[in-house]
């Protein structure tokens, strides 16, 4: 290689130089020519560590000679890296799996429900207490079939029908129909609860009454009156329950209405030994808030906050039946309480007349003062009999005398 450059440098100077500097060109180039080529050793008695942090050698300046034929070293040797000697990893230590507890389920307590209230066969000689009226009357005989439930000697029949009234006696007349279902049940009290569906035009001869107007008020008054006659003539009392408000204010309002003409009918009613007793029951103020006006919750027999009513503003709920039922409980209890017997004679141990008290003159002494002893000039106590002597008087008695030395009541100084 060295050799076929020098004979391009001899061919190519002898052309562009004289001959003798040609010569000296020639002879100085072979020799660098030959320098270079030689490679570089590294006289170093420790081998150079390089590491990867170290920068890298800067890039070797080109000259013209490797311009002109290139570089002599195409190749760098490639530098002896020494990497950082890697740390033996060490097993990672692992840990015994801590073993839990199995959770066991508790099992849930079952939810034992009450036992059923048991059944109370009612006697066949039972009181029958027969409710009748409107759908309203129907839940009042629940509440009172409840009620009475642990009562043997009283049953509730219900024969009410939900939708009659006293308005519309074509589809259904009370004052026809009560005499057949007395003959059938034989009740012993009759409870009567009705006006729900009334708030409707009377329609009477052609002639449409408006509810609520004083021709209306007035027929209504005579139908009620007219079934009071009945129950009248078949001896059997009437317990009439006042109807309650209601959502609607205008339904309402009609109730107020029919609960007077009720009131007075009922009052107005004979109460003579061979006529039926009445009696009114009024549960409004049961059924309204503080202010007087409809309330769906109110308090229940047991004295909790509770839903009374239902969504539509008119129903009952069961705790609302149970509550209209517990103000018609108290009359019928009345009614049917059985007559006092006679009271039993006393039974005497002995014949013997007893013993009058003997009375005893007792000696009373009056409040002792604390000067009374000094004042009375003796050292005995007051009702102190003993001796007569000390009763008797003494001359001197009521003079002052004065108390011995140390006694409580000697104010005296003590002397030196």
């Amino acid at each position: 290689m060295i050799q076929l450059r020098c004979e391009m440098l001899q061919t190519i100077l002898p052309r562009a130089l004289s001959g003798k500097t040609s010569r000296i060109v020639l002879a100085v180039l072979c020799a660098l020519s030959v320098f270079l080529s030689i490679p570089a050793t590294v006289q170093a008695q420790e081998p150079v560590i390089q590491l990867a942090q170290q920068q890298p050698p800067q890039q070797k300046r080109r000259t013209l000679f490797d311009m002109l034929f290139g570089n002599s070293r195409e190749q760098q040797p490639q530098q002896n890296t020494v990497r950082p000697p890697v740390q033996q990893q060490q097993p990672r230590r692992t840990t015994a799996p801590v073993k839990k507890k199995p959770v066991i389920a508790k099992p849930k307590p079952a939810i034992v429900a009450p036992p059923p209230a048991p059944v109370i066969a009612k006697n066949p000689d039972a009181a029958k207490i027969l409710v009748i009226g409107d759908f309203i009357a129907g839940g009042l005989a629940e509440g009172l079939t409840e009620t009475f439930a642990d009562a043997a000697d009283l049953q509730v029949i219900n024969r009410s029908n939900g939708s009659s009234g006293f308005v519309r006696q074509d589809y259904y007349n009370w004052s026809k129909e009560l005499p057949a279902i007395l003959a059938e049940q034989k009740p012993a009290v009759i409870v009567m609860m009705i006006g729900a569906n009334d708030r409707q035009t009377i329609t009477q001869k052609s002639i449409s009454l408006v509810p609520d107007s004083d021709e209306w008020k007035k027929l209504y008054q005579d139908r009620v009156e007219a079934f009071l006659q009945v129950t009248t003539k078949s001896g059997v009392p009437v317990i009439w329950v006042g109807q309650l408000s209601y959502q609607s204010a205008a339904l309402s309002q009609t109730m107020l209405s029919l609960n007077t003409s009720y009131k007075q009918a009922v009052e107005q009613t004979p109460t003579t030994e061979g006529a039926a007793k009445a009696v009114f029951v009024d549960v409004w103020d049961g059924f309204v808030d503080d202010k007087g006006g409809f309330t769906q919750t109110g308090v229940d027999v047991s004295g909790q906050t509770v839903r009374l009513r239902g969504n539509d503003g008119i129903t009952l709920t069961a705790a609302g039946k149970l509550k209209l039922a517990f103000y018609a409980e108290k009359p019928l209890r009345q009614l049917l309480k059985p007559s006092p017997a006679a009271t039993p004679a006393n039974d005497l141990k002995s014949n013997e007349p007893m013993a009058t008290p003997v009375h005893k003159e007792m000696t009373r002494i009056g409040p002792m003062k604390l000067r009374d002893l000094d004042q009375a000039g003796e050292d005995t106590l007051l009702g102190d009999t003993s001796t007569a002597a000390k009763t008797s008087a003494r001359p001197g008695a009521a003079e002052t005398k004065a108390a011995p030395l140390g006694r409580a009541d000697n104010f005296q100084w003590p002397r030196p």
